[in-house]
């Protein structure tokens, strides 16, 4: 068969080979009158999934098109699919609902493509998500009705996804499903009756005796030295042999084991697990689900997740996240925080975290713990948007309307006098320009950062602010957020901020200008920002709207990524500890800084 080679991508021979020109011919036109879903279908091996593959290899060349996101649905259900649609597409994991309704916003014209539809579903039989059906009718028949939406999808059998309108690729299958080739929902014995456990188990395996092959994975196996097949399919035999139950009872399987399968299985309510399990596997899941995560990473996910819910599940856990660079210390479900800060009053004590709630409320808490104190004094007007510490004694919050406002720390204390003219002088400038308006704000020591709509930052010296602040444009669109780093050894000031562009860029003092490159650029929005001088060095944290957060060493200019469970709208740093902040409360993590950078990404 002669090899086809189109615009430049990688040549395809074999089976399916004479459709290329087909599909690429499809997902490269997007006007209006192209059908939106393109179906691969044909028996096993007839080269469907090369094909896709041999589309997605050439997509960021020419000719157009370039595919946004790939979804393997091979044992997933419509919530755990979506997580990996999002992703793929800069929005984070999301909930199939959340998913669509970010797609409908999306100016993009978007090409997904679909691997092994007729594999896809997981779970308890009865369930409908243990069918491919589930998938279809609540994920991919509402992605294509969005008007931006088209699709690629690889089906053993096209009548299993019918459209009236759709192109459909036949790479030698006749229009009847094949039984051996459809996916097969896993049974639950219906006179299962799992004991009430209260608690988690763990305990050796051992083969029944004289047994010809080794069983299958289940309760009590050492997940840590498991092969990937036993942690992929354990729960599927489980619930064949009606061991659900006991096997989601074992943290060592909720470490290591299938998120889908799991996931899945969690949503059949007969199925009696520990009460708070399923509460702490739906903060955990969607952090699971990312893919390359390691084996001690997972256990600091759901460690995460069970401070919040679990105590019993977190302590047994403990010890396994001590293996990683980086594990929770504390969680505090404060209700949403929008703003966050650290006063470092003075050297031999504390340092405080002040937060403030979307009621303008500002909260002494202590670092440490996250404990509150006591309350500072706020304006009643104010709705926050970014708070800082400007020296000791003094706060600069702005608000969202783009307003700066300095507030004492005590309530008879006085103003500072630099907070004060910084202040005046943007809102006055706002006032005459709306694209001056401030949009982040960060300081350290007597230095401060203002951030506006139009990418600029704008440092001042609170000790020194009758001389200006010195100005620079950094981005093109709005500034997102701003961190503000004093280097007293080198007397430099380093700005970081990040945009409505998806960049992180780094401005410092000594040069005036910022460097060439961003220290990065992604498809997702940066929402928070933090920087500290540690023992490792000047160490940026930088949140994004995906639920990631990268943790930076700029001297080195290396990145450790970490999974959040939720949004982050505020980040303080300071020593080893992190503390993140969103819809969701406060979390503090505590960073492993000798580690952190010194291992294989």
């Amino acid at each position: 068969m002669t090899a086809i080679d189109a615009g430049g991508r990688p040549p395809l021979d074999g089976p399916g080979a004479h459709l290329a020109p087909a599909l690429l011919a499809w997902a490269a036109d997007e006007s209006p009158a192209r059908s939106r879903l393109c179906l691969l279908t044909g028996p096993p091996n007839s080269g469907k999934t090369r094909l896709l593959a041999w589309l997605l290899a050439g997509s960021t060349g020419k000719p157009r098109p370039t595919v946004h996101a790939v979804g393997f649905a091979a044992g997933h259900i419509p919530q755990t699919l979506a997580w990996q649609l999002g992703r793929h597409l800069g929005y984070g994991p999301l909930a199939p609902a959340g998913l669509l309704a970010r797609l409908a916003e999306d100016p993009r014209p978007v090409l997904l493509l679909i691997t092994d539809l007729h594999r896809a579903g997981r779970g308890p039989a009865h369930l409908p998500a243990a069918t491919p059906h589930a998938v279809i009718s609540e994920l991919l028949t509402p992605l294509l009705s969005l008007p931006n939406v088209r699709a690629a999808v690889e089906v053993d059998d096209p009548d299993l996804l019918p459209h009236d309108s759709a192109l459909v690729l036949d790479l030698g299958h006749p229009r009847h499903s094949h039984p051996a080739s459809m996916h097969h929902p896993i049974p639950v014995p219906r006179a299962e009756t799992p004991d009430v456990l209260t608690g988690f188990t763990a305990g050796p395996v051992t083969a029944p005796a004289g047994s010809a092959s080794r069983p299958p994975a289940g309760p009590g196996t050492d997940w840590l030295h498991a092969g990937d097949e036993d942690r992929e399919h354990a729960l599927d035999h489980a619930l064949r042999a009606g061991q659900a139950a006991q096997l989601l009872t074992d943290p060592g399987y909720l470490v290591h084991g299938s998120v889908a399968a799991i996931t899945a299985t969690l949503a059949d309510d007969t199925i009696v697990v520990p009460r708070r399990l399923r509460a702490t596997w739906r903060q955990a899941a969607p952090a699971l689900a990312a893919p390359g995560l390691s084996d001690p990473e997972r256990a600091a996910i759901l460690h995460s997740a069970a401070l919040g819910h679990d105590p019993k599940l977190a302590a047994f856990l403990q010890p396994l996240t001590e293996q990683h660079h980086w594990t929770t210390g504390w969680r505090r479900p404060t209700g949403r925080v929008l703003a966050a800060t650290i006063l470092r009053p003075g050297t031999d004590q504390l340092p405080t975290l002040v937060t403030a709630d979307p009621l303008g409320r500002l909260t002494r808490r202590n670092a440490v713990t996250g404990t509150a104190r006591s309350t500072i004094l706020s304006p009643p007007v104010l709705r926050p948007a970014g708070l800082c510490a400007v020296g000791d004694d003094c706060l600069l919050a702005l608000d969202s309307g783009g307003s700066l406002h300095p507030i004492p720390v005590e309530a008879t204390g006085a103003i500072s006098g630099g907070a004060e003219h910084l202040a005046h002088h943007h809102n006055a400038a706002s006032l005459g320009s709306p694209r001056t308006r401030p949009t982040a704000v960060a300081a350290d020591r007597d230095k401060a950062v203002v951030a506006d709509a139009d990418g600029t930052i704008h440092l001042w010296s609170i000790a020194d602010h009758r001389t200006g602040p010195r100005t620079h444009r950094l981005h093109t669109g709005a500034i997102t957020s701003v961190a503000c780093l004093f280097l007293s050894r080198t007397g430099t000031t380093l700005a970081v901020t990040g945009a409505l562009d998806g960049t992180v860029r780094l401005w410092d003092s000594a040069s005036g200008r910022p460097m060439p490159q961003p220290v990065e650029q992604r498809n997702a929005l940066p929402t928070a920002l933090a920087m500290a001088d540690t023992d490792a060095g000047p160490v940026l944290a930088v949140a994004w709207s995906d639920r990631l957060l990268h943790l930076w060493n700029l001297l080195e200019g290396r990145m450790t990524p970490v999974p959040l469970l939720h949004d982050a709208e505020a980040l303080t740093l300071t020593g080893n500890q992190l503390t993140v902040a969103g819809r969701h409360g406060i979390t503090a993590i505590h960073l492993d800084l000798d580690s952190l950078w010194n291992r294989e990404h």
